[in-house]
Order: C-alpha cells, then structure tokens, then sequence
C-alpha cells in the first residue's frame, strides 16, 4: 500500500499542484483545508478531504491520525489579516497561543507556525519543506527574461537584494521596491502586489522589486511564492526589473509570466 501523505492547503493554487505531483509519485493525499481559504474543488483532487476552520488544530491532527499521515505539507497562502480575524481556536490553538504568550512572546507567523509543526512532530507528524515536489515550479539562476539590466538598474537590484536581506532578518516582509538607490516601500501585512501599487504611487515608474526568502528560511512554510498577479501589477507599474530568489521562490504560471515580462520589457531575474 502507498504512503500517505497530508496535505494542509491553503488557498489560490499550490495545494493542486502539489497534490498533482504527489499522487503522480505514487502517495495517496489526505488534505485538509480551511473553510477561510481553501478551494472546495481540492477534493476531486486528493484521495481524502476535510474542512476545518482556522485554529481547530485537534480536527487537523485527528483527520492526519485517521489516515495514518506520517508526514505532511503546507501549501497555499493563508491570508495575513486572518491573523486578526475573529476565530475560535480549539483548547490545542488556545494552549498553543498561551505557550507562545507565557515562554517564548513570539507571535511572527513563522514562531506560530514553528510551534504548530513541533506539536505536529509530537504526534509523529512531520513537516515536511514546502519545496518538496516542487522542481518544476522553482525559479532558475540569472536573467530569466526582459532586458539585461543596464547600469542605474544593477545598482538598484544590488541595493535592493541587500536591503530586503537585512529586513527579511526582522521578519518584516519578503518584499522592497526601491528607485535610485532609496527605499521607496516595504512589504507588510498587506501583501506583495499591495506593497508594488503602493511603490507606484510614490516613485511612478522605472523602480525594481526585490522579493527574497529570509536568510534562514524556514522552507516547511512561509516561502515566497509569485505567479501571474504580481507580474501583471509590475507590467502595469513599468516597474523595470523583478528580483526573485533562485531556488526558493515557487513561480507560478511560469511561461505566461516570462512572456508578459518579455512583453512589458520588464527585466526579471534570479539571485
């Protein structure tokens, strides 16, 4: 019999792709999904299904126990502004919670998450890298479209690349956009194309857009991810150039995007 592996799913569509490739390896996917988020059409994809609603842990780890889950996923977002949402989280979300708040006073997304994947583990669940499976979608090296940066936009990506790596050790957000060598906005909560529009308003146009994993990502969860969305609202921006990191940002709709960007003479590029 095969392996099963879990799959927590958030929403838009990582969860498809890698319950895709998983079932094509040869795993059976139980998913389970969040009645905030998730696509309902997940299940006519996976092998089982169950919704929950966000913060009913002990739902989670009883569905992956029933399905003999050894070892699981996340993949798709959770929106941000959930994190303030009115939920009522289960007495494990609530001890979780209480934990944080009491040793550790660490309420980043990534702290809260560690801590979920450690009570996963204690139940002989293992998170495994989002990246898993993942080959196809991983952004390449170099150039990757549009034209070669010419000198006033390489000193913009080089200042741009060591900003966002000096924030990203705040936890602050995966995404700068800088003009001239000056910081002209900072991801936050709102998201990365919120963050672009934002940027256009300030500097107009002719900008670039660093979007960069934090120096010691977590690859289970939180991993920059762009797709068709984010390339449109830099197309219509006239941002001039894209910078992605090579290797751990998942690129969704690849082609479509690197021929907008062709199109739009957006120069994107992998460090």
């Amino acid at each position: 019999m095969s392996e099963t592996l879990g799959l927590i799913a958030g929403n838009r569509s990582l969860p498809f792709l890698w319950a895709g490739r998983a079932r094509a390896a040869g795993y059976r996917v139980a998913a389970i999904g969040f009645a905030e988020e998730t696509d309902r059409r997940l299940a006519g994809h996976v092998d089982a299904f169950e919704l929950v609603a966000l913060g009913q842990i002990g739902k989670l780890i009883k569905f992956f126990k029933a399905h003999g889950v050894r070892r699981a996923v996340m993949q798709g977002q959770i929106r941000h502004d959930q994190l303030y949402a009115d939920h009522k989280p289960d007495w494990r979300a609530k001890w979780l919670l209480t934990k944080q708040a009491l040793l550790v006073r660490d309420f980043r997304t990534e702290a809260i998450l560690g801590s979920v994947a450690k009570l996963l583990s204690s139940h002989g669940i293992e998170l495994q890298s989002a990246l898993w499976l993942m080959d196809p979608w991983l952004a390449g090296q170099g150039l990757l479209a549009g034209p070669k940066p010419d000198a006033k936009v390489r000193r913009d990506v080089d200042f741009g690349v060591k900003l966002a790596r000096e924030l990203n050790k705040l936890d602050v957000g995966q995404t700068v956009v800088v003009r001239r060598q000056s910081c002209v906005a900072v991801e936050s909560i709102e998201g990365t194309d919120a963050c672009i529009r934002r940027a256009a308003k300030l500097a107009k146009r002719g900008f670039t857009v660093v979007k960069l994993a934090r120096p010691a990502q977590d690859l289970r969860f939180d991993i920059p991810v762009v797709g068709l969305k984010t390339f449109q609202t830099a197309a219509k921006a006239q941002a001039a150039a894209l910078v992605l990191q090579a290797g751990k940002t998942l690129f969704l709709d690849k082609g479509k995007c690197l021929a907008l960007a062709e199109r739009a003479q957006l120069s994107v590029l992998a460090v």
